[in-house]
């Protein structure tokens, strides 16, 4: 029988928030307490987050800090395209009750499994906000042979959407 291979969140996970087409986001996980795109006073403009563009997935990162495993409820509350507030809370222990991080498994002959440096440097949560949706994703650095050569070693930046709401 083959030994089917996966990659877990273990200890720590990175993490960062994206919102288009929303305003007055907030986000609140374990010691983290953030907003952007908000107003100053109650009397300002709000401040609208621009649409999203082909391009933009490519430069998303989880660069937020390094959290434990999985630090609590995440509540996030924003105000969608028209001004309507949204408002939703949920555990990652939810979103990823087997704590398995998505790999392309045509890659499996590939991916260095014995040395954990390369199969995956802290791995990231991304939460995208756009107007009236939530997209998770999870991002993770996989070490790869080159194919050809016995030792020698590129990285590929994987992305997976895992999540998916509409509010």
């Amino acid at each position: 029988m083959t030994h089917e291979h996966v990659i877990r969140f273990k200890d720590k996970h990175d993490l960062d928030v994206y919102a288009y087409d929303a305003s007055d986001v907030v986000i609140r996980y374990a010691t983290l307490f953030m907003g952007f795109y908000g107003r100053d006073l109650e009397t300002d403009p709000r401040d609208l987050a621009p649409g999203k563009k082909p391009r933009d997935e490519e430069h998303q990162k989880a660069r937020m800090g390094i959290f434990p495993i999985f630090g609590g409820s995440v509540r996030l509350s924003w105000h969608d395209l028209r001004d309507n507030f949204i408002e939703y809370t949920f555990s990652f222990d939810e979103i990823f009750p087997d704590r398995i991080i998505p790999h392309p498994k045509e890659l499996d002959d590939r991916i260095i499994w014995e040395n954990p440096f390369f199969l995956s440097r802290t791995p990231g949560i991304i939460l995208e906000i756009i107007n009236r949706t939530l997209n998770i994703y999870t991002i993770v650095d996989i070490g790869l042979l080159v194919l050809g050569t016995n030792d020698e070693v590129e990285c590929l930046t994987h992305r997976a959407k895992i999540f998916t709401r509409e509010f």
